[in-house]
């Protein structure tokens, strides 16, 4: 959590510089993105293998015939 607050607001920072307070807006949602991206590129490499191959398939309860 830090880390996608440190990128918000280093990129919010940096983009108020350069555009205002629209730049503000564009360097928060940069962040955001950032963010996500690493978190998907970390689990990733943690766990071998993408967030979305985690899915738990249950047996269905009907008794085969």
């Amino acid at each position: 959590m830090a880390t996608v607050a440190v990128l918000v607001g280093g990129y919010g920072w940096l983009g108020s510089i350069a555009g205002g307070t629209l730049g503000a807006l564009v360097g928060c949602a940069a962040g955001l993105v950032a963010g996500a991206f690493l978190y998907l590129l970390v689990d990733s490499a943690v766990s071998g293998h993408p967030i979305w191959h985690r899915r738990v398939r249950r047996a269905s309860r009907r008794p085969a015939r």
